[in-house]
């Protein structure tokens, strides 16, 4: 069962639904998380007249030639009191932030301005309204600033302190389990005597799916079907979204479909069109999801940046849940082949406000330090046949993850 890249991508995000489970947390312990609420203001911002700058202010209309000058009876502090109001040919010092007193529109700069004694004088006509940040003129009550969905990031936590919020509703983090497949995989630490393959594909997913997941690892179990089908079925009821890596493929130890068959579950595809890492095991049962991905590292990756991240984007509640791209301009020839989609390894370099793209490397499925050393994939779709040198591509900048 053969999907192509779009296909599976639409297959896959169509049965994940955002979790709909929530939690109150601080502004401290907030940071990375989704809001599960709108965020509305509760008042206009400024929520009166303010001065942008350390100056005067006074009323436009009342000086009819310049330079002019205006009696200065007080001033207007951040936070103070009520600054005294202005009549004709008067003036405040407002600071920054301040409060603009009845009677004033316009404000003038210290640096742009003569003072003699309580004289102010301006030598220059300002424009109306000048300086002056009206009320509710960066919002107004009511008005929703961030939406559900959205993540918290360092400048919309500082916007909700700013807002008053100090506590926010937040979507619970998904669960996603790890299962790792193969006889010849070995952890990073283990001393070993024989060629084996290090555990790189649980280092993979916990980079690309901790910021949105909590992450739950039932180590390396070998290639043995009775051992596998009681453990793929614990760690796929106790989850979001079950993750295995290896046994994807048709080997006589590739036992993914098998396990998946025996637990009843609703096979959607096994492969896709997309290269490397075209052995793809989409499967449901009732709310279960269980995502079975190639042994390969550099397939494993481009599948999880592919297919796997917007899912669990998603599943986290996440808005704006698929992959950024940016258009680039091929330095060199890309090989692809028409019918398939390429996901090919790239440097990227910028020259004139353009990005150029060459290759990293090796395109084999097998080599993952040219993957290592990339900045990004370029996408070649089923309607190329090789990029020429200054053809325009996409690309997804791995910095954009």
């Amino acid at each position: 069962m053969t999907r192509t890249y779009k296909e599976a991508q639409n297959e896959l995000l169509k049965a994940i639904t955002p979790k709909n489970s929530s939690e109150i947390l601080t502004l401290e312990e907030a940071k990375g998380r989704v809001l599960a609420q709108n965020i509305e203001a509760h008042f206009d911002i400024p929520n009166a007249p303010k001065c942008a700058i350390d100056g005067y202010t006074f009323d436009f209309e009342q000086i009819k030639e310049y330079p002019a000058k205006l009696k200065i009876i007080g001033e207007s502090r951040a936070g103070g009191a009520t600054p005294p109001s202005v009549k004709s040919s008067e003036a405040v010092f407002t600071m920054t932030g301040a409060l603009v007193p009845d009677g004033a529109n316009t404000a003038v700069r210290i640096e742009d301005v003569n003072v003699e004694g309580d004289t102010l004088i301006i030598s220059k006509a300002p424009r109306k309204g000048d300086l002056i940040n009206p009320k509710g003129d960066e919002l107004k009550e009511g008005e929703i600033i961030l939406e559900a969905g959205t993540p918290l990031t360092n400048q919309n936590i500082a916007l909700l302190a700013n807002l008053g919020f100090y506590q926010v509703s937040v979507y619970s983090r998904p669960q996603i389990g790890i299962i790792v497949t193969g006889d010849e995989v070995r952890e990073p630490w283990e001393a070993t005597k024989d060629i084996g393959v290090r555990n790189s594909n649980l280092y993979i997913l916990k980079a690309l799916l901790s910021p949105y997941a909590d992450i739950h690892y039932y180590g390396i179990i070998q290639d043995e079907l009775d051992e596998m089908i009681p453990l793929f079925d614990r760690a796929l009821s106790a989850n979001d979204l079950l993750l295995s890596s290896g046994g994807a493929s048709k080997g006589k130890y590739d036992f993914t479909k098998d396990i998946a068959t025996n637990l009843g579950l609703l096979i959607h595809f096994t492969h896709t069109n997309i290269r490397p890492g075209r052995p793809l095991i989409f499967g449901t049962r009732a709310k279960d999801i269980f995502l079975g991905l190639p042994g390969y590292p550099s397939a494993l990756m481009v599948n999880a940046i592919a297919f796997l991240l917007p899912a669990v984007r998603k599943l986290a509640g996440l808005n704006s849940f698929k992959n950024q791209t940016l258009s680039a301009i091929a330095k060199e020839s890309l090989r692809s082949k028409k019918g398939r989609v390429d996901f090919i390894r790239i440097k990227l370099e910028s020259k004139d406000g353009k990005i150029l793209v060459k290759s990293s490397g090796s395109q084999q499925t097998s080599n993952f330090l040219s993957l290592a050393k990339s900045d990004g994939l370029a996408i070649l779709d089923e309607s190329w046949e090789n990029a020429k040198d200054g053809d325009l591509i996409d690309i997804i900048p791995l910095s954009l993850l």
